[in-house]
């Protein structure tokens, strides 16, 4: 089915409403990895110009979203196995520091939020959607973000955790994730609540292993599906 998805004309550029838009739209799977975009979807989709659809494409392409192959043109970027581990290892890196931080550098209003934020993730049913989790867990690293006041970090962070949305969409799916992402997250919100930032990063770093231990397991799984559909 078609879809479209027109946009404003105010606020900033048009080009960066268009870079945000497809972002969105890879992000939340209306452009599935691996699909190959055709400028002329990509001008039916978003009702804006050639040019503007192909610096988007540059622009998504920097952020390694969109993979340009010789011979076909811009697909979506389809992460692999080899490459999850490496994302994991950095964002273990990166949300441990800003754990610590936001332990050092949080006000009250940013702890609030926090708490918040846990509370709505416990809040939500065991057959909650996976793009409700997803707007959750992005919740917390939002303000997660915004409480450690390290602008850098937060760049860094953000263009990383938008290719592990990717593959969020099936780890949060396997059987039991969600209790442990709760029981994860609260452990870190109480390290932080509690002042201590050692903790706090030794908890997010764990927290990052868990992630990606069950990334590398669904990619088994799907190779043995593959597996077995080749035998049958």
């Amino acid at each position: 089915m078609s879809e479209t998805r027109p946009l404003a004309r105010e606020d900033i550029t048009l080009g960066a409403r268009l870079v945000r838009a497809m972002r969105e739209a890879i992000l939340d799977g209306t452009l599935a990895p691996g699909e190959n975009l055709s400028e002329r979807r990509l001008l039916q989709m978003f009702g804006v110009s050639r040019g503007l659809v192909r610096e988007a494409i540059k622009a998504l392409a920097a952020e390694e979203l969109i993979t340009l192959v010789p011979h076909r043109g811009p697909t979506v970027s389809r992460l692999d196995r080899h490459a999850a581990r490496e994302l994991y290892r950095v964002r273990a890196a990166l949300e441990g520091l800003a754990c610590a931080d936001f332990t050092r550098n949080a006000d009250t209003q940013h702890h609030a939020e926090l708490q918040r934020i846990n509370t709505r993730l416990h809040e939500l049913p065991e057959n909650a959607a996976s793009d409700e989790l997803i707007s959750v867990k992005n919740e917390f690293y939002r303000c997660l973000m915004n409480g450690a006041r390290n602008r850098v970090l937060a760049q860094m962070f953000t263009q990383l955790n938008n290719r592990i949305t990717q593959l969020r969409r099936f780890t949060l799916s396997r059987p039991g994730r969600l209790t442990t992402t709760r029981a994860e997250i609260n452990a870190i919100v109480t390290a932080i609540a509690q002042g201590d930032a050692d903790e706090a990063r030794h908890l997010a770093e764990a927290h990052v292993a868990s992630a990606a231990s069950a990334a590398d397991a669904r990619f088994d799984e799907i190779e043995n599906v593959n597996t077995d559909a080749k035998g049958t």
